[in-house]
């Protein structure tokens, strides 16, 4: 379906494209002189130049600068010392004691004795602890199933009470009931209690009692201060003259090549518009030879 609107289009192309080549052929065969004509055209070349250019490297230089270092200098100072020297001495010296002393003091202690109270109390006595019942129980009698087994009936009788024995017979069974029972007895009992009696009697107390006391003491040392020259090592800050590394830019000019556009006019020769596929003279700027002039049959340019 869509094929064959595309074909038609295709074969419609075909016939207006030979048809337009035809009549171009035509209309260029005919003996036209070409006609050129100066204009002038200013356009951008690149240039190269030659510039120069401050550059920065990195070098390497030594330099001197002042340093501060600490250097221990000895220097001879005097000092006070203390020294004990081994002379006994007897000193006679108030000192503090301690003394324990033992006083009776009279106090109120209570004494403990035990005495045997006599008491009534209330104890439970088992009684009896169940009784035994009997019970009827329903149980299969074997004896009676086998023999309805093999029992016949006669064919005259009801099938219901044809000499059939029951299945199952009644059995009387003791059985114990556990219902416990108590009861009440009173007892005298005899207990030990304790009971605690007032009693006023003296103690013995210890008391630490503080009293002054002048002692004699031997002092084996004694103390005696003298001044003596020692060395001593004093930290002094000292500057001298250190050589460093250093890293420095120093400038210098190079000469680079530079490349720039630059405006220049020159006159060229060209074809003028007269002859097929150009302009009209008129300066209408239509082409005399297009395809729609040529398929509306338009035979000038400017209609």
């Amino acid at each position: 379906m869509v094929r064959q609107p595309v074909r038609f289009v295709l074969l419609l192309g075909a016939i207006v494209a030979t048809t337009v080549s035809t009549a171009r052929a035509e209309d260029c065969a005919r003996p036209t002189g070409p006609k050129t004509r100066t204009i002038t055209i200013t356009e951008c070349v690149p240039e190269q130049y030659k510039a120069k250019r401050t550059a920065y490297k990195v070098e390497c230089k030594q330099e001197e600068y002042e340093a501060v270092r600490t250097v221990l200098v000895p220097e001879v100072q005097e000092r006070v010392v203390t020294h004990r020297v081994h002379k006994p001495v007897m000193k006679t010296e108030t000192r503090k004691v301690c003394k324990t002393v033992t006083e009776c003091v009279e106090k109120t202690v209570m004494q403990k004795s035990w005495q045997n109270v006599q008491e009534t109390c209330v104890k439970k006595q088992l009684v009896r602890l169940g009784h035994w019942e009997c019970k009827e129980e329903c149980v299969p009698d074997c004896c009676a199933r086998l023999r309805n087994c093999f029992h016949r009936c006669c064919d005259s009788c009801d099938h219901s009470n044809c000499g059939r024995l029951p299945e199952t017979r009644t059995v009387s069974r003791r059985c114990w009931v556990f219902c416990p029972e108590y009861k009440d007895c009173p007892t005298t009992v005899c207990k030990r209690v304790c009971v605690e009696t007032p009693v006023k009697m003296k103690v013995p107390v210890c008391k630490q009692v503080w009293s002054e006391v002048q002692v004699q003491v031997c002092h084996q040392y004694q103390e005696e201060k003298r001044v003596e020259k020692v060395t001593v090592c004093v930290p002094k800050q000292e500057k001298y003259k250190a050589v460093r590394t250093v890293r420095v830019c120093v400038p210098y000019e190079t000469e680079v090549t530079c490349t720039r556009m630059v405006q220049r006019t020159r006159e060229v020769q060209v074809a003028d518009g007269a002859g097929c596929g150009a302009g009209c003279g008129d300066g209408c700027g239509r082409r005399c030879c297009g395809l729609f002039d040529r398929l509306c049959g338009r035979g000038g340019c400017c209609r």
